[in-house]
């Protein structure tokens, strides 16, 4: 570097320095930039106020201060506020407007004793020149909203422009008057795709793509979060993702969406809809136990990151987890207290009704972390994702979606996150496999169950994304699955009175195979969770539901719905030297009351076992020991069920009744009664 180059640098404003960076590190934002490189090179546009809209940490500020760069460069006065920094008052508002052009406008003297709103539009509206007004945190506005559009903003000089940018869209007048909805453009601003999160990541030395992949299921590419992420301890020294480090970024997140509740008793109802996966005023006045109130509510779901959804309203996944792990962190009680009775909530709704929605709710509640990261992500209940059954009229779709994934078949790879827990869940399917599947079955399968129970995915643009065939079981598809690979090896076995159980009319079903889900893109995980979703329908109708699969993760899915192997009904179909099981969830009857309630048993006896672990500081092992004695089971078993030797748990057993004070199982059951 020679001396003057050095100079140079050294004689900078720090403003210019800083503004040198942030512009190097902006990213994103290109339709927005092309707008505002257009719209102020426009002599007179029609549209003289912009407004920018998004959630809390969007990058409404960021862009505002890119906006003024941009201005700088065609020597346009851009007048940034900010309304945190001035009284909410008419009066107010104008002297700190007034401050700023002073600093601002060229060879502008102005006596500042008293400043009037008259003073303040002479020295705008004489300016010869185009001038920007911009707003940030425009929500914090609102008792001046009315004053300021109706009294300001209709006598500035129409050479003068406004920005405003908030959290929220602009209500009353701004959207029912046709003369402010012509002049004015609204721009939501999003979260980043993945690739604007990749090059961001980039541009701070994040280049693993493994370390890529986790930032963007934590982030979901929301740019606060992404910066949090930069400057929280996720990263080590040699910027490789840590996986225990995602607590503060949480903290910090709800400490700044919740900025815009103004009590507790709001905070307080906000801490309770977090809990939901969707709610609605019912649903909170039941587990609150009181009238949530119409104007209660209309002040909760105003709020900048609670939206609609197509059967109530939920808060930004974001905020949802952050609340849900800062109320888990600080109050446990109260979260484990509200959770139980939201699942008892979707219990008893269930039984009375029988919605898809409620049962997903009711197995969101749970708690399930792999039931929750691979079936519930950011807004697969209202996805514009929809199945459309197979026909005639559409076989040849059908056979377009299966040319087209044998001719790009390869590993399949997915991640899915848990936020709260900090826990990715992989899948994967070898190359090898996807190719036996589709050796296996193909477009004839669909028309040899007549089309009954095939499905396309497809997205608002109508393209098939994936293919779903779960087939309806009756005597219509009885002898199809008892010749066909991987369901053969279950039906080929059953005894009379079981096919007979299955021999029902077409207009009838008896149950329901799971035969194949199988998707364009391998790597989706959300359009991968929407069909796994589109699965909760089949626990309503009742009968018995069979699926087949080698691979690990579904299995372990299958297990955590109470799916059990099928004794003697394993196959070779898809590697002749590892046999495949062959799974069963027996719906029939009145056994989906039952069923739901083993799930409501679990809950009561992991908060059971939870209890003795604290009282007798029992380790993991020792508690699972315990929880199979309290189920009754004799040492033989629980040896055998956990596969250690019979010396091992009685040792254990021995070390479990010194720390409760007890010599015997009979004493320790009955120590245990007196706790739980």
């Amino acid at each position: 570097m020679n001396v003057s180059e050095g100079t140079s640098r050294k004689d900078k404003a720090i403003h210019e320095v800083i503004q040198e960076v942030e512009e190097s590190y902006f990213i994103g934002r290109n339709d927005e930039l092309k707008y505002f490189h257009e719209y102020i090179k426009t002599t007179n546009p029609e549209q003289k106020i912009l407004h920018l809209y998004g959630n809390g940490g969007i990058g409404k500020t960021y862009l505002l201060q890119e906006f003024a760069r941009i201005a700088a460069q065609y020597n346009i006065p851009f007048i940034l506020l900010d309304s945190h920094d001035f009284t909410h008052t008419a009066q107010g508002f104008i002297e700190y407007l007034h401050s700023y052009l002073l600093s601002i406008l060229p060879h502008t003297e102005q006596d500042t004793s008293s400043v009037s709103m008259k003073t303040c539009l002479q020295l705008i509206n004489k300016q010869s020149t185009k001038i920007i007004i911009a707003i940030d945190t425009y929500e914090q506005m609102e008792d001046l909203d009315r004053w300021f559009r109706n009294t300001f903003v209709r006598k500035l000089s129409t050479h003068c422009s406004i920005m405003i940018a908030g959290r929220k869209q602009l209500t009353g007048e701004w959207q029912e008057s046709p003369a402010w909805r012509k002049l004015t453009r609204v721009m939501e601003l999003k979260p980043f795709d993945f690739e604007l999160t990749v090059n961001y990541l980039l541009n701070n030395g994040i280049t693993k793509e493994r370390d890529i992949n986790i930032i963007w299921q934590f982030t979901k590419g929301h740019p606060l979060t992404l910066s949090l992420a930069m400057m929280s301890d996720i990263l080590n020294k040699n910027n490789t993702v840590l996986t225990g480090n995602t607590s503060g970024i949480l903290t910090e997140l709800t400490k700044r969406w919740l900025s815009e509740v103004k009590h507790q008793q709001l905070f307080s109802l906000i801490e309770v809809a977090a809990l939901f996966n969707e709610f609605d005023q019912n649903c909170l006045s039941e587990i609150l136990h009181k009238e949530i109130t119409n104007q209660e509510f209309r002040e909760l779901t105003s709020l900048s990151f609670i939206k609609a959804t197509r059967r109530g309203w939920s808060i930004h996944e974001l905020i949802r987890d952050a609340i849900q792990f800062e109320l888990k962190q600080r109050n446990p009680d109260r979260y484990d207290y509200f959770t139980k009775k939201i699942i008892e909530f979707y219990y008893h709704r269930i039984i009375k009704h029988s919605r898809k929605e409620d049962i997903a709710s009711f197995f969101y509640h749970i708690g399930d972390e792999l039931i929750q990261s691979i079936f519930f992500q950011e807004s697969v209940k209202d996805s514009s994702l929809y199945l459309e059954p197979i026909g005639p009229y559409n076989f040849h779709e059908a056979e377009d979606f299966f040319d087209y994934v044998k001719k790009h078949v390869s590993k399949s790879s997915a991640d899915f996150y848990n936020r709260t827990t900090n826990t990715t869940f992989h899948f994967n399917a070898s190359l090898a496999h996807n190719k036996r599947e589709l050796e296996l079955i193909g477009p004839e399968y669909i028309k040899e169950i007549n089309y009954t129970g095939a499905s396309l995915l497809k997205d608002e643009s109508g393209e098939s994304l994936g293919l779903s065939i779960i087939v309806p079981i009756h005597e219509g598809t009885l002898s199809h699955l008892e010749k066909e690979p991987i369901s053969r090896s279950y039906f080929t076995n059953l005894t009379e009175a079981e096919k007979t159980y299955y021999r029902v009319p077409p207009n009838q079903t008896a149950g329901h195979y799971i035969r194949y889900l199988e998707y364009k893109d391998a790597s989706d995980s959300y359009v991968r969770s929407y069909l796994l979703y589109s699965l909760f329908p089949l626990l309503f109708h009742g009968g018995k539901i069979l699926t087949s699969t080698p691979l690990p993760l579904f299995r372990d899915l299958l297990v955590k719905f109470g799916f059990q192997e099928v004794p003697g009904a394993q196959h070779y179909d898809y590697d002749e030297e590892i046999a495949t099981p062959t799974f069963l969830l027996d719906l029939s009857g009145p056994h989906l009351i039952s069923y739901l309630k083993q799930f409501l048993n679990q809950i009561s006896q992991q908060d059971e076992l939870k209890l003795l672990a604290e009282k007798f500081s029992l380790t993991d092992r020792e508690q699972d020991i315990v929880r199979l004695v309290l189920e009754e089971k004799p040492t033989i078993e629980i040896a055998n069920e956990l596969y250690l030797a019979e010396i091992t748990v009685k040792k254990a057993l021995s070390r479990i009744y010194q720390k409760a004070n007890v010599k015997n199982r009979i004493q320790f059951m009955k120590r245990m009664m007196e706790i739980i």
